[in-house]
């Protein structure tokens, strides 16, 4: 979601936002809106703060457990199901 730096994990995308450049508009309501406005200003200058979150994010989501079974399943292909 970042055209200035497509294949390198870094914080461009935050600093698009600041710049008024985001790739949609939903993408630059976090800077605009004011709730959201101190986190990407804070991303956008710090890429060690945006990385740690990201980690912090990540690692809670890998917490969540996968459904199997009767309970769900592991699609093969995200578009049908199995």
């Amino acid at each position: 979601m970042d055209p200035t730096t497509p294949r390198q994990f870094d914080n461009a995308y935050y600093q698009n936002l600041k710049n008024g450049k985001g790739l949609f508009n939903s993408d630059q309501v976090l800077f605009t809106d004011s709730r959201s406005r101190g986190t990407v200003n804070l991303f956008a200058s710090n890429n060690g703060a945006f990385r740690q979150a990201f980690v912090t994010a990540i690692t809670k989501l890998g917490r969540v457990g996968a459904l199997t079974g009767n309970q769900g399943e592991i699609r093969r292909d995200c578009s049908r199901v199995n």
